[in-house]
């Protein structure tokens, strides 16, 4: 028996770990082959339902072409019907309640007419059943497609579909009458469509997928209208009825149910046979019921097979592993206590030979690792002392330190900064006896917290050298941590930044002599300004002044004098008083270019939406005699002054409703398009537009590109736009073509 401290014999440990090897590898191969073979029998399996699928679907889309062109064949015959139809419409001038259906019906070979008014709902018809009729509620997208036809000319065939209520097969054609109120369709019966069907079996499709697919149970065929293909008396289940009801209206892909039996799948197999050029929706619907007992069953016997193969292999591993590991023991044994020896100290106790070829070239490859390691030994002794004399020449200070702050190690550049030598190292100094009692405090916190692991940017300080003088310095340390995480003290460097702080000295005084320098040219700056302010008020008093003189005399010249004055005399005032009317219009112009200049820009985020549909209204009352389209898209929020961004948009909407006044359809267009690089909001219009050549001038105070005959104005308005874009820190462009209209595109700067 073995005592609890002893250890176990590399025999047992080798045999033990030879028997799980080989146990896991084993057992992991049969596992994988089991798992393979698994997937290879569920693969096939589902393999095999995809190829029934397809073959349903590939089967039935060449029944569904063949049954297409056979029911082309009696669209000529339709057509010929519908003339004779629409000659009776226009007799009644349109009104179907005044035409002889039923003569109709006897005349056309007795074809069944309906009358489909445009809430899709059977007005008249020669099957009094079918009076009343909705389409909208039975067939929504069949109401759909009369809508779409019935303001269009020509005859629709359709394809032989089963009647709605008693399941005969009916080819059905449509044609809008000519004043598009109703949609005439006319019903075309036939025995010949039961037999062609006949010729062509769904059965056999089902019949053959069934012999070659040994999980597939049944089968169930669906058209549209929830029938069971060739058995109109089937009722669906509550459950079909619910599945068709979404395969139908919301998801025309492959549904699979797992039932509550888990020996029962469900696949919905839609075959989607819409034809944009029918009405008719011929689609079907399969219903497909597998039976997995066949599969769970072949799974059940490879998994018993697997499970008898893996309790032979535990047998065999074991009676390997006991003959092997006595092989192999003894000279790995051997091989450990050589190792243990040298382990201990003695780098030069030999290795001893082995037999066997792989544990005598272990042996020989720890002998060679063994005499490496001697000459790494030799080789970082080297090294340490290069690294030892490289920080001995370094000019900043490097040092190391113990927990409490004790110095352990400094070189050359270190110790001479503050004054010392190396034997005063041997005497005992403390990092933080070399700086200034009002550091003291700070530089102790900082140093608990770096052993603490925390990381620093560095910290400033003033330096006591050893004859009592200061400096400051810049000392920058971190922790030194061992294997294991203890923290053994700190390593770092010291730097005298004694001439950074001579020269943080003279940007100092460089920056106060900039500021008072900016003082100044503020101050000069701000009285150009109100002198500015000053002239622009004075010359839009002086003018005005003289102009309302002007005014008001020559109002006052045509009003007593004007009934004696002759047509040329009287176009002579009238001209005077208009032009007095520009002139104040660009006074207006110019307080207005110089008030933007100069007044607060004040922003936040801001919505166009809202301020937008307020200018619109306001400008719109103001022509209510004209009818102008105003298309207003999605506004992204902006960061702008809402009283300044309002004046943007009214002057450029303003400019539109101006400049479509001679347009016969006029329209403005209002939006904007985001991008990775931002917003670019527009205004657009389909007005008088203009020549690119001229785009750079728009902008440019009183830049007319139109005569002041046909368009009036100031030209100060986009002028005053571009002024306060370029103060938000955005752009504003122009596009045009002459008479195709412009666009006036800008940007909004973000905030700072």
């Amino acid at each position: 028996m073995r005592s609890p401290g002893q250890k176990l014999p590399f025999s047992y440990l080798m045999m033990a770990i030879l028997f799980v090897t080989i146990v896991i590898i084993v057992l992991a191969g049969i596992w994988i082959n089991y798992q393979n073979s698994k997937h290879t029998i569920e693969e096939n399996a589902e393999r095999l339902r995809v190829m029934t699928e397809s073959h349903l679907d590939n089967s039935f889309r060449l029944i569904d072409t063949g049954l297409k062109l056979y029911d082309n064949t009696y669209n000529e015959q339709v057509e010929d019907a519908f003339v004779l139809v629409m000659a009776e419409y226009n007799r009644t001038a349109g009104d179907p309640a005044s035409m002889d259906l039923d003569a109709l019906k006897t005349r056309i070979g007795g074809m069944d007419v309906y009358v489909i008014n445009d809430r899709c709902v059977i007005e008249y018809a020669t099957v009094p059943g079918d009076i009343g009729l909705d389409f909208s509620v039975i067939y929504p997208d069949f109401c759909l497609y009369l809508h779409e036809i019935q303001n269009t000319s020509g005859f629709y065939p359709d394809r032989v579909v089963m009647e709605w209520f008693t399941g005969t097969l009916t080819k059905y054609s449509y044609m809008p009458t000519p004043d598009h109120r109703y949609i005439i369709e006319i019903g075309l019966r036939s025995d010949r469509f039961a037999q062609e069907r006949m010729d062509l079996q769904y059965s056999d499709v089902v019949d053959e997928v069934n012999k070659f697919n040994p999980y597939l149970d049944e089968v169930l065929l669906f058209q549209k209208q929830k029938r069971l293909l060739y058995n109109t008396s089937y009722v669906p289940t509550t459950e079909d009825s619910e599945m068709l009801d979404y395969l139908l209206w919301e998801n025309r892909t492959t549904q699979v149910v797992r039932q509550d039996e888990p020996d029962r799948t469900i696949v919905w197999k839609v075959i989607d046979l819409r034809d944009p050029d029918y009405a008719a929706d011929m689609s079907i619907f399969g219903k497909l019921i597998y039976n997995n007992d066949l599969l769970n069953n072949e799974l059940d016997r490879l998994a018993l097979m697997h499970a008898f193969a893996a309790v032979l292999v535990i047998f065999s591993g074991a009676l390997i592993a006991l003959l092997v590991s006595r092989k192999i023991s003894g000279p790995i044994e051997q091989l450990v206590r050589d190792v243990d020896t040298i382990a201990s100290g003695d780098l030069d106790h030999p290795i001893r030979p082995v037999s066997g070829y792989e544990v005598s070239s272990l042996a020989g490859s720890i002998q060679v690792m063994v005499d490496r390691l001697k000459e790494q030994i030799q080789e970082c002794r080297i090294n340490e002392k290069r690294f030892t004399d490289l920080v001995q020449l370094l000019p900043q200070g490097i040092f190391e330190a113990d927990i409490a702050g004790n110095i352990t190690y400094a070189n050359r550049a270190a110790v001479s900064l503050f004054g010392y030598v190396q034997e005063d190292l041997k005497k005992g100094l403390n990092i933080l006896d070399m700086l200034s009692p009002g550091d003291a405090v700070r530089a102790k916190e900082t140093y608990m917290a770096v052993m603490q692991g925390e990381r620093t940017e560095g910290s400033e300080y003033t330096g006591v050298r050893k004859d009592g003088s200061t400096c400051p310095i810049m000392v920058y340390n971190t922790a030194r941590i061992v294997d294991g995480g203890t923290v053994l003290g700190s390593r770092g460097s010291i730097i005298d930044i004694t001439r950074l702080k001579d020269i943080e000295m003279e940007i100092r005084r460089l920056n106060a002599e900039l500021e008072h320098r900016v003082s100044q040219r503020t101050a000069e700056l701000k009285q150009i300004n109100d002198e500015l302010e000053a002239f622009t008020y004075s010359v839009s008093h002086d003018l005005r002044a003289p102009l309302r003189s002007l005014d008001g005399y020559s109002f006052i010249l045509k009003q007593s004098v004007g009934a004696r004055l002759d047509e040329n005399e009287q176009h002579y005032i009238d001209v005077v008083r208009h032009n007095v009317g520009i002139m104040e219009n660009l006074i207006d112009g110019l307080l207005t270019l110089s008030r933007i200049g100069r007044q607060e820009l004040t922003r936040e985020w801001t919505d166009p939406g809202p301020l937008v549909n307020e200018v619109v209204s306001e400008l719109l009352e103001q022509v209510p005699e004209r009818r102008i389209a105003v298309s207003i898209g999605e506004l992204p929020p902006c960061f702008a002054d809402p009283s300044m961004l309002r004046q943007v948009y009214a002057n450029l909407i303003g400019n539109a409703i101006k400049f479509t006044r001679h347009t016969s359809d006029p329209s403005i267009e209002i939006g904007a398009v985001t991008s990775s690089t931002g917003t670019v909001y527009h205004v657009r219009d389909n007005g008088i537009g203009f020549d690119m050549e001229y785009a750079d001038r728009i902008f440019k105070p009183f830049q007319r590109l139109h005569s002041t005959k046909d368009y009036d104005g100031s030209g100060i308005g986009l002028a005053t736009v571009e002024r306060i874009i370029r103060r938000h820190g955005g752009s504003v462009w122009a596009e045009g073509k002459p008479g195709e209209g412009a666009t006036i595109y800008f940007t909004i700067g973000g905030p700072p």
